[in-house]
């Protein structure tokens, strides 16, 4: 884990945007759900284009930047404090998410489609240095995205950014046995000998991000039971015999340093 203790490491920073004046027209016919998708694709793009990481997704503050939306949609009000006193913070805290830096953009407009009032909300904090500042800074390395809508077609969006510890799992997988990877043994030709590689990384994150620290190991016999080779290795190949007849399977998992365990890779088998 790092070092860091959670809690403020910096004062909240806040944006509000109004509506741009003209709307750029598109297409795209798209739901709430697909519409935040579209918002953090557009946010990381517009990273990229300065040549700035991508921010993760964090599902919790997802929830927050809905919770701030929907507050915002049920009030008419525009602001970065709720009719209840809480702010962006307050629900952070609430949620126990450990955090080091919070920046909140918020936005309103009722141009008609989704798609348009999205374009609209993003052209308008791109074009305001407060919001682009928050949008482009190398602060962050998560966000979450909330969007509500009233009965009356006024739509109000969230962007929750937020420097927190490193939440991603890693990635592994196992590599395919080359021919000349394995061979018959030739003191006992009822056996094959295998080499099985595998490689994986850390997830990359904007800042923050902990680092691979091992591989988890595993293989199983003729469909039977997982059972471990190592739990805890920082090695990328291993060579073991397979008897002809048999069918062995290995799949491998990474861990991080700050103890996020990646899913099992896709199983690579060899029968013999």
């Amino acid at each position: 884990m790092l070092g860091i203790p959670a809690g403020p490491a910096a004062i909240p920073v806040l944006a509000a945007a109004q509506p741009a004046p003209a709307p750029v027209m598109i297409t795209a016919t798209l739901t709430v759900a697909t519409a935040e998708a579209s918002l953090v694709a557009q946010v990381n793009a517009d990273r990229a284009a300065v040549g700035l990481a991508t921010l993760r997704v964090d599902p919790r503050l997802s929830a927050v930047a809905r919770e701030r939306s929907g507050s915002m949609a049920a009030s008419g009000q525009l602001s970065h404090v709720q009719p209840d006193g809480r702010t962006a913070v307050d629900l952070i805290h609430a949620a126990g998410i450990a955090w080091y830096a919070v920046g909140e953009t918020i936005g309103w407009n009722n141009y008609p489609g989704l798609a348009s009032s999205l374009n609209v909300v993003n052209t308008g904090w791109l074009s305001s240095p407060e919001h682009a500042a928050i949008i482009r800074s190398t602060d962050y390395n998560y966000l979450g995205v909330g969007l509500a809508v009233t009965a009356r077609g006024d739509r109000y969006w969230t962007v929750i950014f937020l420097r927190g510890p490193d939440r991603t799992p890693p990635w592994a997988k196992m590599l395919a046995p080359a021919p000349g990877s394995y061979a018959i043994l030739a003191s006992r030709r009822t056996v094959r000998l295998v080499t099985w590689t595998w490689t994986g990384n850390d997830s990359p994150l904007a800042t923050l991000m902990s680092g691979l620290r091992s591989f988890e190991v595993q293989r199983r016999v003729d469909g039977g039971a997982w059972a471990s080779v190592w739990t805890s290795t920082t090695r990328r190949s291993w060579s073991t015999s397979v008897g002809l007849g048999h069918r062995v399977q290995v799949r491998v998992r990474g861990c991080d340093r700050a103890g996020n365990v990646g899913p099992w890779s896709s199983a690579v088998g060899l029968s013999a």
